[in-house]
C-alpha cells in the first residue's frame, strides 16, 4: 500500500504541470497566423515579437516565427501595392519579391 502513495503523489504532480515553452509559444503563432488571416499585420507582428521575448528557449516556435514575419511582411507589401502607384508601387514591389525570395530561403534552411 505504500508504495502507491509516491506514485499517485507524481501522478497528481504530473497533471498540474504547466506548459512547456514551446506549447505556449506556439499557442502564440496560431494567435499571429489568426491575425494574418484577418488582415491584421501589425498584431500578427506583434504576437510574433511578443513570443520571441517571452518564450527565447522555444526554438522549434521562434524558427516558425521567422517565417511567419516574413510571411507576414510579403502579404502587407502586396497588399499596400493595389493603392500604390508609381515610385511607392515599385518599392513595395521590390519588398514583396524581396520576402518572397527570403521566405524561400528560410524554408530551405529549416528543411536541411
Amino acid at each position: 500500500m505504500k508504495p502507491i502513495l509516491p506514485l499517485l503523489a507524481l501522478l497528481c504532480a504530473a497533471c498540474t504541470s504547466s506548459p512547456t515553452p514551446e506549447a505556449s509559444a506556439s499557442r502564440m503563432l496560431e494567435k499571429s497566423r489568426q491575425h494574418l488571416l484577418d488582415g491584421r499585420y501589425d498584431a500578427a507582428r506583434d504576437s510574433i515579437l511578443s513570443m520571441r521575448t517571452q518564450y527565447p528557449t522555444a526554438l522549434q516556435s521562434r524558427a516558425q516565427g521567422i517565417l511567419l514575419l516574413d510571411s507576414i511582411e510579403m502579404l502587407a507589401a502586396q497588399d499596400s501595392m493595389g493603392s500604390a502607384t508609381g515610385e511607392e508601387w515599385k518599392r513595395l514591389s521590390i519588398k514583396a519579391q524581396f520576402y518572397e525570395r527570403k521566405l524561400q530561403e528560410d524554408k530551405a534552411k529549416l528543411a536541411k
